[in-house]
């Protein structure tokens, strides 16, 4: 079976300087002929310090912002191909989830109308549809129905971010980039929110793209790692592989900063906590 992502090639270049013409004279490269594979319900977590080009990486991948080259092809589509409407069509399939949930959910929407949004833009879904189907996903996320009437201020980070879990899958999706997504939040509800998305993953069969600068959360998470630096990917393999062997001086850095040890609630095979949160 093919991969569900495949990138090759991409890049994507920001001007520093312009001619009084408008033409670029100097630009940054932050994605530089960046390839990988995401396999169908895998995680592959993205990693590097900050800078390094993850999150742009993500956001090209969904075609949030425009490569300046390479391909894209998701579950056999070119998306580089596809004009605005087919592509708003296809990220049904693949959604985002952000670091902040403070921002990526609007404070003046109760929070069943934020996790229902999807289905009314892309479907034009009726509200009682939508309350139904919100109620659904809150409660798959560990979420109280008796959150649907509450705004993102009365919760707190870590049921925000289970609520933007909650409204990226409202549209069930074959994909999830998720971009720091636990980077917010403290290390105990960190636990809750990665034992979630395995959970998720292993009963919807999602793909994740995990974008994080902390390699303990890819032991944590990931099958394979790629590694970037300065916009490009320096090594990647199985976690088991480059935990084991690493073969590039930076990646070795990045994995002496891990903790020692790691949490118990965060290591691989760990007990999983499962809160509920009302």
């Amino acid at each position: 079976m093919s991969p569900l992502l495949e990138v090759d090639g991409l890049v994507k270049r920001y001007p520093l300087r312009r001619s009084l013409l408008g033409r670029t004279k100097e630009s940054f490269t932050a994605v530089d002929e960046v390839g990988f594979r995401l396999e169908r319900g895998e995680t592959l977590a993205l990693v590097g310090e900050s800078g390094a080009g993850k999150s742009t990486t993500g956001r090209l991948v969904l075609r949030l912002i425009e490569p300046d080259a390479g391909n894209i092809r998701f579950d056999g589509t070119d998306l580089r191909t596809l004009p605005a409407a087919e592509m708003r069509r296809m990220r049904l399939r693949m959604q985002m989830v952000f670091q902040d949930p403070y921002s990526s959910l609007d404070p003046h929407l109760p929070v069943g109308d934020s996790v229902g949004e999807p289905l009314l833009i892309h479907f034009g879904t009726g509200r009682k549809e939508r309350e139904r189907r919100s109620a659904e996903m809150l409660d798959k996320v560990g979420i109280s129905t008796s959150a649907l009437q509450r705004y993102p201020t009365e919760l707190s980070g870590g049921q925000l971010q289970r609520v933007a879990i909650a409204r990226a899958l409202t549209t069930e999706p074959a994909m999830i980039v998720a971009d720091e997504p636990v980077a917010a939040l403290d290390v105990s509800v960190r636990a809750q929110v990665l034992n979630l998305m395995r959970d998720l993953q292993e009963e919807l069969g999602l793909s994740y793209l995990f974008i994080t600068h902390d390699l303990a959360l890819v032991q944590v998470i990931a099958d394979r790692v790629a590694v970037m630096q300065q916009g490009r990917i320096v090594e990647e393999g199985t976690v088991a592989d480059v935990f084991a062997g690493p073969r590039e001086d930076y990646t070795k850095t990045l994995l002496a900063a891990i903790p020692d040890p790691v949490p118990r609630s965060m290591r691989p095979g760990g007990a999983r906590m499962r809160i509920r949160s009302d």
